[in-house]
């Protein structure tokens, strides 16, 4: 290795160390977030010491840790940016995959045979790749509508950065220059980089940037009023109850928005963004993400209204002298894209499809 190059892999790994006992400083029970960035942690650190045991014993395990990558960062994209995430069997085994069958193959006489090759060297390969792009399509997809403000710096600082940086990693080592002698001096800068952003990420915001209930630790400078806890349709009297004891909320941009959702209804407007309803409160666009997060308890814009659509459909659905509307025109009415979205959407608050729930409140009515 170079001089540059032993620079490069001493800093990155200076700075991955770092955020490893950042992590390890936090005195609580670590949340699903934690436990998956402090493995994809260990994955970088090996990912870095390939050079130095690559003639080592602990070549094959470092060789199997590096590989995890790919999939841990999916998995921890997955985590952090989906409210709903849950770890399941299929998603293990999928990253699974991607370690064991190269492993395999590095261990047995398999070049000779066409679909062995196939199945153990060129499969795992292309499901990082997808891996990958599925993580930066988390990151990106639902960027706008994120009101969290640390998972927003989260998704640029290193999510962004760390999984363009993996895709084009993968791309550059095992498809078009697998043995470049120049990859091997510069692929080591940007981890160091990528590494020191995310820990002044988690010095700026300590435990709440990997906890799943952000908003108890956001700092409070809104606290809610009455009338906007009777503007949220599926916040719990609970959840108003700890969000005004934490957060304050202007009351007249309170009473601005309560107008908006409850008597004009904007939430009935497809593709309506945060910036859109900004515009219209005359407030920055920052501060109604704050007030929406901090304040009402939500975390993605999108649910916030969809709780509006979901209530103004349920209402429509019990309504014995709209029995006979079609569930695709009141999806379409309250904003929905799509009746796929309506369904999911319904069935998430009310448990039920709308066909069920609509049949339901016919029999009552009965």
């Amino acid at each position: 290795m170079s001089a540059i190059a032993i620079i490069a892999v001493s800093f990155a790994i200076s700075q991955v160390v770092l955020s490893i006992l950042l992590l390890y400083c936090l005195p609580r029970v670590w949340s699903t977030q934690e436990w998956l960035f402090s493995l994809f942690l260990y994955a970088v650190i090996a990912y870095l010491l390939g050079p130095l045991l690559e003639q080592h014993w602990l070549g094959p395990t470092q060789i199997a840790w590096q590989n995890t990558l790919p999939g841990l960062f999916w998995l921890f994209c997955g985590s952090i940016f989906n409210d709903k995430f849950k770890l399941t069997w299929w998603n293990v085994v999928l990253v699974a995959s991607t370690v064991i069958l190269p492993t395999i193959a590095k261990n047995v006489n398999v070049e000779g045979l066409t679909i062995p090759v196939w199945l153990f060297i060129t499969l795992p390969q292309l499901v990082e790749f997808v891996l990958i792009a599925w993580a930066i399509l988390i990151v990106t997809q639902s960027w706008r509508d994120d009101l969290v403000e640390m998972r927003r710096d989260l998704r640029f600082w290193f999510c962004f950065m760390a999984g363009i940086y993996i895709f084009i990693m993968i791309a550059i080592r095992e498809v078009f220059y697998p043995n470049a002698t120049w990859w091997s001096e510069l692929q080591f800068v940007p981890i160091g980089v990528i590494a020191l952003a995310t820990n002044l990420l988690i010095l700026r915001y300590r435990a709440g940037l990997f906890q799943e209930q952000h908003t108890a630790l956001q700092k409070a400078d809104y606290q809610m009023s009455d009338t906007e806890t009777r503007a949220q349709p599926n916040l719990s009297k609970e959840t108003a109850a700890s969000s005004a004891q934490t957060v304050t909320v202007p009351e007249e941009i309170t009473n601005q928005l309560h107008r908006l959702m409850n008597e004009q209804r904007i939430y009935r407007e497809m593709g309506l963004t945060i910036g859109q309803v900004a515009e219209r409160l005359d407030v920055q666009e920052y501060r109604l993400r704050r007030i929406i997060n901090a304040g009402m308890g939500h975390r993605n814009f999108n649910d916030y209204l969809n709780g509006f659509r979901i209530e103004e459909a349920g209402q429509r659905l019990s309504d014995p002298e709209q029995h006979s509307e079609a569930i695709l025109n009141i999806a379409l009415d309250t904003g929905f894209r799509s009746l796929s979205s309506f369904n999911k959407a319904f069935k998430e608050v009310f448990g039920q499809t709308p066909t069920e729930y609509r049949k339901l409140a016919r029999s009552r009515a009965h």
